[in-house]
């Protein structure tokens, strides 16, 4: 990765090493500026269509983005180096050094250049500064797409002059008016109201002894501002003139500092420029009301820049009005006050703060607001209007042809800000509130977010030193973590560390890992993350206050509305009025349509407050969730295994769920809930089961939550296998403590079948042993039959074929005893399989077609039971004809397959009848058509997670192009293919095998 560079400032160019690499077409580029510019964090795929397509999409955006993904894997990585372009959640992330990008380097110049500047090294700052500029080739993100890059197009054009600026003014200070003259005229000549371009060219022409120039220079700036704007030149521009016209010398140093080291830079000068104070008919005080800025403000350089560009940009004659919104604790105050001081200089006639929240009965309420803002203008007191209408209307006259600033803080509602607003441009209103219920009044609103994981470290750093935080980096990170991003929990932490320098961050940490302390822990001083909470608790309803705290008692990173309704026990509107009333006022929140989920802290605050308002009501509220889940997963599981006696499987569930028209429908369900099901299945097998604190109903509930389980089991989890894991361990070993047979028998199989997925052989045989002794033992011969069945796989993994033979046997007899004609198909697709891989694939084809033969007479579900046993076994006839040879007919079996399995839902078996699709059209000679399948079958595997099947699909596409003489991506494909089999500790066929070690053998030669 070390050789990878990719530049951006100027039309998108990726180079490894010499060799400039392919970047696709614009829409493909535009992807990848928007996982480069968002420095490692995952980006969606929601949040990446919008960002290339804007508001209206293609419908096939996901699957567009997917392709994109997998070719600029293609460019970006080869098998040999770490991954590039990671999966994250439903989108991406780009693992890259900031050393590898051109927009990194250059700001990381910039910050070199401050550091010198204010060490007083100018001459070394102006080459840094030198160097910075060099890294821009023309248009940044040149030719590419979509709203995300027109932003950043515009930020980095406004980047770029800023360093300009800077490194002129330092070469004045160092006396070369000669270079920076044209320069500057140029500049001048494109931007006519950058105030500071047209200073520095002033101050150049009068170091160059061109004093009348300078002058004249003044008059033309200003017959353009006033012209377009209506203001007269700046404070600065003013003295300047006004130094030149009495031969002043020239200042030997740049007017500012260096500009910091960000993308983009800080508000620390937006346009327009400051505008000296009237003169007014009366003399009015000049109020300087707003609280002190934050020493250690960090991040938000973007943000900061928007809301003070906002601030100073009146919108058709109206006050720019500019609205932050967040959840307590985000960091609303901190930032609104940080923009609040960039920007002061900008509205010399004074600044007025009022916290709309107030203290007493009337502190907040607008008429009082508008007394005390009348009265730090100059109006006594007792001339001071009775009525909120009449010291409204005070205030705007006494604004109207002023330019003030006024900060409200907790602005929320729209009612209490109206009456504070002025009529003019002049002034401007910066506002804060948890609801945003003030953003229609708003010509900027903005909703604030988390920290970054980055912005998160830069304040522990800043407040605890940077030399403890980089000795301890790893448990920092696990320190933000644990804060939840949430920048008070961060600067809370930060603060308790400072105070004891003998404390490690690694203690600190331990610390916050205790759930139950953690809110106890985020305090010091008057600060407290639970007051800040505790605040917006307090002003819900009580129906808001109930829905908080149940809510929160589900485990699982989100829940659903249906499931939501059964935990608060109401219909679902009324869970969906609730729920969002709670994202309205920051609560809760809500990341897509009908899901909603909680902050970390925001979670713990509200347990601890169900705990002290009601103990048992949690328990309760978790009870109802596992009897809706248990109802639903019922359901599903009819369409999933629609062959099954379901009646003989489970007991019929006493709650109500939902019901699913076909396998798709119970597959999205199962996606959705699925990270609910098993956190609670977990929750329920770490229940203390006996003795103190013990619950009588926990026998009950651990059958129900292991039943659940075995419902989801027909159906794709996707990211939840590891968490699914550690709850099926947790409910075996409550089973074997409580001596639950039927319970360790299903919690067994259900271990025994992950470990067979993920080909942990090893494991997956001893778990489907023990889960057929305790299947024996309580008379559960339905699950019996399926871990006989498991046992069956394993053996013939290990190829011990009498073994499998044996358990496939007894399955097939209780499948027929049972009744079960799905389950009997698909365990003999299971010994046709056996079959093939055990060299006799004449006989493997024989039971297929006779299954085959069997199901085209029908099963007595119908098409539904049918389905996933005919895909089956049409794919195992395939693999027994590509034995044999007849690669034509293996090919139309597989596509066969494949249609059918897409059409099911079943997107494995689709994946995998692709990927050996693709082979035998290799071997049939119809190479192209092979790679197409292959890279299909590839991008499906990698979405899906699946790291085996990835594998063999990396051997069906490496083949290809091997055969097609494209070496050098044949073998990046087999090298992966077999990294990833030996992750999994599986062989790599020695035909495989010997074709990689043939190219790599061709390689180095």
């Amino acid at each position: 990765m070390d050789d990878l560079r990719l530049s951006v400032l100027g039309p998108m160019q990726v180079r490894r090493g010499a060799a400039q690499l392919r970047t696709g077409g614009p829409q493909q580029q535009a992807m990848l500026v928007v996982l480069l510019l968002r420095r490692g964090l995952a980006v969606g795929a929601g949040e990446l269509a919008e960002a290339i397509w804007g508001d209206e999409p293609p419908g096939t955006a996901t699957g567009i983005i997917r392709t994109y993904a997998w070719r600029w894997r293609r460019v970006l990585e080869d098998g040999e180096r770490p991954q590039v372009l990671a999966t994250g959640g439903d989108g991406y992330r780009l693992d890259l050094p900031t050393s590898a990008v051109d927009v990194f380097r250059a700001e990381e110049a910039a910050a070199c250049a401050e550091r010198a500047s204010t060490d007083g090294e100018t001459a070394q700052a102006r080459d840094l500064l030198d160097a910075a500029l060099a890294f821009w080739r023309g248009e940044p993100l040149a030719g590419i797409p979509g709203p995300f890059a027109d932003r950043w197009r515009r930020l980095l054009a406004d980047r770029r002059l800023a360093l300009l600026e800077e490194r002129i003014a330092l070469d004045l200070a160092l006396g070369d008016h000669r270079r920076c003259v044209p320069e500057l005229t140029e500049l001048a000549a494109a931007h006519p109201l950058r105030e500071r371009v047209h200073l520095l060219l002033m101050r150049a022409l009068a170091q160059a002894g061109r004093t009348a120039d300078a002058l004249a220079a003044f008059r033309a700036v200003r017959r353009t501002l006033v012209g377009e704007l209506g203001i007269g030149p700046g404070a600065e521009l003013e003295s300047e003139h006004r130094r030149i016209l009495a031969g002043g010398s020239v200042a030997a140093a740049p007017s500012q500092p260096a500009v910091r080291a960000s993308v983009p830079r800080a508000a620390a000068a937006p346009v327009p420029a400051p505008v000296p104070r009237r003169p007014a008919a009366a003399v009015l005080p000049v109020p300087g009301q707003l609280p002190p800025d934050t020493s250690d403000f960090v991040g938000r350089e973007t943000l900061v820049m928007a809301l003070g560009e906002a601030l100073v940009s009146p919108v058709n004659g109206s006050p720019a009005i500019v609205s932050v919104a967040g959840m307590g604790g985000v960091g609303k105050t901190t930032l609104a006050l940080h923009v609040a001081h960039q920007v002061r200089r900008f509205f010399p006639d004074g600044q007025l703060y009022a916290d709309l929240r107030g203290e007493g009965p009337d502190g907040g309420r607008p008429a009082a607001v508008l007394a005390n803002f009348l009265t730090a203008l100059g109006i006594a007191p007792e001339a001071v209007p009775d009525g909120a209408e009449d010291r409204s209307a005070l205030l705007r006259s006494l604004l109207a042809d002023r330019r003030l600033l006024l900060v409200l803080e907790n602005a929320d509602e729209a009612a209490s800000v109206r009456p504070l607003l002025p009529g003019t441009a002049g002034s401007a209103v910066l506002l804060t509130s948890r609801t945003g219920a003030a953003s229609s009044l708003a010509t900027l609103h903005t909703d604030l977010e988390l920290f970054t994981p980055e912005e998160a470290l830069g304040l522990l750093g800043r407040v605890i030193g940077p030399e403890r935080l980089a000795a301890e980096r790893p448990a920092a990170l696990g320190l933000v973590s644990a804060c939840g991003h949430l920048p008070l929990a961060v600067r809370i932490v930060a603060a308790r560390l400072a105070a004891r320098p003998a404390w490690t961050v690694a203690s600190m940490n331990d610390r916050l890992a205790v759930e139950v302390r953690r809110i106890d822990e985020l305090r010091i001083g008057d600060l407290a993350v639970e007051a800040a909470f505790a605040l917006g608790y307090r002003q819900l309803s009580a129906d808001q206050a109930r829905a908080f705290r149940l809510v929160a008692a589900v485990p699982g990173p989100d829940i659903g509305l249906n499931a939501a309704a059964a935990v608060l026990a109401v219909g679902r509107d009324d869970a969906e009025d609730l729920l969002e009333s709670l994202v309205d006022v920051r609560m809760v929140e809500s990341l897509r349509i009908g899901r909603y989920r909680y902050h970390d802290l925001l979670r713990s605050f509200a347990q601890r407050t169900s705990r002290r308002t009601d103990p048992g009501e949690a328990a309760a509220a978790r009870q109802r969730l596992l009897g809706f889940l248990t109802a639903t997963g019922y359901e599903a599981f009819r369409q999933g295994c629609p062959g099954d006696e379901i009646d003989r499987v489970f007991a019929r569930p006493s709650a109500t769920g939902l019901s699913f028209a076909d396998r798709v429908a119970a597959q999205a369900w199962v996606s959705a809930e699925s990270g609910t099901a098993v956190a609670l299945a977990h929750r329920i097998g770490t229940e203390p089961p006996d003795g103190e604190g013990a619950d009588p109903d926990h026998r009950e509930r651990l059958n129900d939550a292991v039943d659940l389980l075995v419902m989801l089991s027909p159906f794709e989890l996707g990211p939840h296998r590891g968490p699914l894991t550690e709850a099926v361990d947790a409910l075996a070993e409550a089973a074997v403590r409580r001596g639950d047979a039927r319970a360790e028998g299903r919690a067994r199989f259900l271990r025994g079948n992950i470990a067979l997925d993920l080909h942990r052989l090893s494991e997956a045989r001893r778990q489907t042993r023990l889960a057929a002794a305790a299947s024996r033992a309580a008379g559960d011969t339905a699950i019996l039959r399926q871990v006989l069945n498991d046992g069956g796989l394993v053996a013939q993994y290990l190829a011990d074929y009498e073994e499998a033979d044996a358990l496939y046997g007894e399955a097939v007899e209780l499948a027929r005893r049972l009744g079960h004609r799905a389950g009997e198909v698909a365990t003999r697709v299971n010994v046709a399989l056996a079959r093939v891989y055990g060299g006799r694939a004449e006989e493997g084809a024989a039971v297929c077609r006779a299954v085959l033969a069997d199901l085209a007479r029908g099963l007595p579900g119908g098409p539904a039971e049918e389905g996933p046993g005919r895909a089956y076994a049409m794919y195992v006839l395939g693999l027994a004809l590509h034995t044999l040879g007849d690669h034509p007919e293996a090919v139309e079996w597989f596509g066969r397959s494949m249609a059918l399995a897409s059409g099911l839902g079943l997107e494995v078996r689709a994946a995998q009848s692709r990927y050996r699709l693709a082979d035998s059209l290799r071997a049939a000679g119809r190479l192209r058509q092979a790679v197409e399948h292959a890279e299909a079958a590839l991008a499906a595997c990698e979405d899906l997670g699946a790291e085996r099947d990835q594998a063999h699909a990396l051997l069906a596409l490496g083949r290809a192009l091997a055969e097609l003489g494209e070496e050098g991506r044949a073998r990046a494909c087999l090298l992966r293919a077999r990294a990833l089999f030996t992750g999994l500790g599986l062989p790599v066929d020695a035909h495989h095998a010997d074709l990689v070690a043939g190219l790599v053998a061709a390689r180095t030669a």
